[in-house]
This record gives C-alpha cells, structure tokens and sequence, in this order.
C-alpha cells in the first residue's frame, strides 16, 4: 500500500496528526527532499528506508514503490505542502494504477495557508474579494495562455504566485499589464511557517527590489491583490447580530454597531448593494418568496486615452466588479484581453444611444455593467446620456468614473502646453452644427486661449483643421507653436511641434489631438511650454 501524505508548510507540528502515524509506520518513505523537512523524518521507525525524490526520475521513484509493493511493505510518498498543488502525483497515481499498486492520499496544509498565517491575513475579505487564485509564472516550464500572470492579474482576485521568485521583475511587469496597479498592495513568503520564515511586505512595482534587499531567490511565494493590506473590508454576514441564518434570527443592529470599515465610494456602493442582495436572498430562504432581481449599477468609465498604464485605479476596480462591459468597438477592444471572462457588449460608431439602452437593460437584469468612454467619461462620453437615459429605467444607479482625457495626456507628451486658461473643442459636425464650432473656435482665439482640438479630421471633413487653422491666423502669428499628438498612449504614438502655418497643411486623423498655443507659448528644445507667468531667479 502506498500513502501519499502532505508534509504541510514547513514546520515540523503542521504535519496533520493522520500524516504523522503514517510516517511513523512506513516501512519506506520517499520524500521530497529539496521542500520537505527533514526534521520529519526523525519519528521513522528504525529500519525504515529512505529516499530522497530530489535526485530521483519519476521512473526511479515507481520502481522503488514497486520493489517495496513486491516486499509486501507500506510505502510513504511524502510531498510538501498538500500533494495536489504543484505535486507532480497525477502521473504517480496513473502508474500505480496500471501497476495495479493500491493507494491513498492524505491532504496536507499548503504552504499558500502558511503564508496567510504569516502575514496575519484572510484571502478572501468581503466587499474586497471573494476568490483566491493560485498560480505560477511561466518559465522553463510553460503555462496556458489562458492562465498566464497578466490574465489572472485582470480578476483582481487575491492571487497567490508560487515558484516564481526568480523572476519577480518579470512578475511585476506582467502584473501591471493584467491591470495592478504598481502600488497595490504584495507581499513575499520566504519557507513560510519555517524558523528562518521570512516575510516582506512590499507592493506590486517594488517586488524585485524587496526580494533582493533580502536576499530571497526561492522557496518563497508571492502574494498580491488589496486583500494584502486588511483594509478597506465589509463585515462579514457570518456574526451580523442583523443578519439571519439557519440557526438564529437577525435582530435590528444595536446603537453604533458598526457595519463596515471605511470604503472607496466606488467600492461602497457595491457593497451595500451586495449586503441588500445577501440579506433578501436569506429572506427568501426563510419565507419561501422570490422576488425580481436587485438592478445592477450602470458605471461609465472612462478608461484613458489608451493604454492600461493610463487608467485609474478607480476604473480598473469598475471593471473588475462590472459582469459586462460595453463600448465603442475599438475602446472595447483596448480592454478585452485584459478581463477575458467578462460579457461584451459593442456596437459601432453612430450607435450610441443603441448602445447605452442595451447596457441599461443588463443593468435591469442584475448585472453591474460598465460603460467604457476612451479618456474620461464626462468630456465627448458617454456619461450625459447614460444620465439622460437612465431616467426610464427605474431603480437604476449611475456611477461616473473619471479619466485621464485625450487633453491632459497628450499635453504630458507634449511638455507644457495647458500651463495657462485653454479651450478644448471638438471639429466633429456630428452632433454639433458646424457653424456652432466655427464661432466657438473664433471665441476662444480671439480671447488668446490655448486651443485643444479634438476630432480635427475624418474622411468626411478631411479640410475642417486647415479651416480652423485659417481662423485663426485672423487672431496669431504664422509663428504660434502648435503641437500634434497621435496615438495617445497607444502603440504607435507620435508627436510633433510645429508652427501655426505648418499646421495648417498637416494631414491628421480621429486619433490625432492638436494643440494650437497663444501668444506666450514658446518652443522650449523640442518641448511645447505655455508659461503661467511664475516669478524665478533665473
């Protein structure tokens, strides 16, 4: 008979007591020697033979298992942690079973609950996160695209990394293309629940430099997620003197009985709702009734002007609890590989009011739904019609989640351009007569604004930036500097100062942003820069 058996974490008294007595009876014992402690092997029974699988081939490891078997001799085959993780023992049982050898297994602590014990903390804390992912980082050994770091990063679950600690830039980078941002909260386990246990509290962005400072290369695991920092949780329905269960009735929360610790607004307003659905669907349990869903919350979301590097914190944590996600196909299409189990929901350019019912109406079926805007939300979005709509769908909620916009971004590509007063106006005839924008661009030159333009061509009004440029030249120089961004955060980017008269003839798309200066602004060694008109010793 063979007995597959946990060895638990590290410490000697964390084997479980079933473990211990077949440790204790073994008549041969093959241990993972470079994980397991051998302190464990010290309760052998004298005679027992000893095999360390570190220096073993699986073939050499089964052939000792059957030797024993021929003898008649109960063998241990002692993994670290518990034999299901990472354990290599699938191939194990399949070889016993075409062998016909008889086994049995018995579960260990992992090294993941060590590592919590350590740093004091619980995985899965309501309102921040429910799940707990476990994984590796691919490496020598490859893992499923499906699965890879920036993939599992995107649910922004507790993320539990194992067998990754030589490689923790590569982490960090991974992490944040999934979505963490580089301040989110990480932590490093070295041989967790061992004497020499080491544990290092750092963030997502300072893992490698952490990891060095002490000297951690291996045996160590890496935990991420906000879970890390215990802060920010719900209290838990489990002992909520309101909350009614099988075994006792809720009662009316005494005076000053706290509910929650404080939360992000953003992060609140689920909550609660969360706690209203928990407590109507105990209701249900009690009197039998089923009543219609709870409507979901209706976030638009501003997402940047592209990449994900660009996006808030906020927004990221939007998409994260939002079951749909819908947008413009293109703005959709910046974000899908980064939330890859989410519903989608897309429609073309000219279609939005299309697009913002049928989000609504998700919303009307229980489901948290994000709107995602490219920059941010409330400037040429989706926000003041999701506002305007959700009117006729009662009970829905509308959560605005700024941005970074195409203005602001391009004006960090740029240098300095906003620095003073400007005026950002849309060429776009769309839904604006074009005489509406030809006297607000008149307005803005005339009062010496810095001028932002956005959606300065298409194939429809190719001619409407050289228009622009022509107006205003009544009130500049042939000299202002101008500046022109494409690509904003994107692959592809470009940007280029130019003068007011260059502009004019520059060819540009829906995805170039144009900056025209005023009478300050100068070109500072390739730099645009609009001077505020601070006083300095120079």
């Amino acid at each position: 008979m063979v007995h597959i058996v946990g060895a638990g974490p590290g410490s000697v008294d964390l084997i479980t007591v079933r473990g211990k007595r077949l440790l204790q009876e073994a008549d041969v014992i093959i241990y993972a020697g470079s994980l397991v402690n051998k302190e464990l092997l010290d309760g052998a029974k004298e005679g027992a033979a000893l095999y360390d699988s570190a220096r073993m081939t699986l073939e050499e490891v089964m052939e000792a298992v059957e030797e024993a078997e021929k003898k008649g001799l109960s063998t241990v085959r002692l993994h670290t942690g518990d034999p299901c993780l990472y354990g290599a023992v699938r191939e194990q049982m399949d070889w016993m079973d075409k062998k016909g050898i008889a086994y049995d297994i018995c579960p260990g602590v992992s090294s993941f609950c060590g590592a919590a014990a350590a740093l004091g903390m619980e995985y899965t804390l309501p309102g921040i996160t429910q799940s707990v992912i476990i994984t590796r980082m691919a490496g020598r050994t490859p893992v499923p695209e499906r699965e890879s770091i920036r993939r599992m990063a995107a649910h922004g679950s507790s993320l539990v990394v194992f067998l990754s600690a030589g490689m923790l830039t590569e982490l960090s980078e991974e992490l944040m293309a999934g979505g963490c941002r580089e301040d989110t909260p990480a932590a490093i386990v070295y041989k967790a629940t061992w004497p020499d246990e080491k544990v290092v509290r750092c963030s997502v962005g300072t893992l490698a430099q952490a990891a060095g400072q002490e000297q951690i290369k291996k045996t160590a695991l890496v935990i991420v997620g906000e879970s890390v920092a215990q802060t920010g949780y719900e209290r838990s329905k489990l002992y909520d003197p309101v909350f009614s269960t099988e075994f006792r009735e809720g009662r009316q929360a005494a005076a000053g009985c706290g509910r929650k610790t404080a939360l992000p607004s953003l992060i609140q307003s689920h909550a609660v709702r969360s706690v209203r659905d928990e407590g109507r669907n105990e209701k249900e349990k009690v009197e039998g009734a089923l009543p219609d869903a709870l409507p979901g919350t209706m976030y638009v979301v501003g997402i940047g002007p592209g990449s994900i590097a660009q996006m808030t914190g906020q927004a990221l944590e939007a998409l994260r609890r939002c079951r749909v996600i819908a947008g413009y196909t293109v703005y959709v299409e910046l974000v899908r590989p980064y939330f890859p189990e989410k519903e989608f929901l897309t429609t073309v350019m000219t279609k939005e009011e299309e697009r913002c019912r049928k989000a609504l109406e998700c919303c009307m079926e229980g489901k948290d739904t994000a709107m995602i805007c490219s920059g941010d939300s409330g400037v040429y979005g989706m926000a003041g019609l999701l506002l305007e709509l959700s009117k006729e769908y009662p009970g829905v909620q509308v959560e605005i989640v700024p941005g970074v916009t195409a203005a602001t971004a391009g004006a960090a590509v740029l240098g300095a351009p906003l620095m003073h007063d400007f005026a950002v106006i849309s060429l776009s005839d769309r839904l604006t007569p074009l005489k509406t924008i030809w006297k607000r661009v008149d307005a803005a030159a005339s009062a010496d604004f810095v001028i932002c333009l956005y959606n300065p061509a298409s194939k429809g009004r190719p001619d409407y930036l050289r228009q622009a440029c022509q107006r205003i030249l009544a009130w500049r120089r042939e000299e202002t500097v101008c500046g022109i961004v494409r690509n904003i955060g994107r692959e592809g980017q470009e940007m280029e100062v130019v003068s007011l008269k260059e502009l004019k003839n520059r060819r540009v798309d829906m995805f170039t942003t144009v900056y025209i200066g005023n009478s300050q602004t100068r070109n500072q060694g390739g730099r645009m820069v609009t001077p505020r008109g601070y006083r300095y010793e120079k």
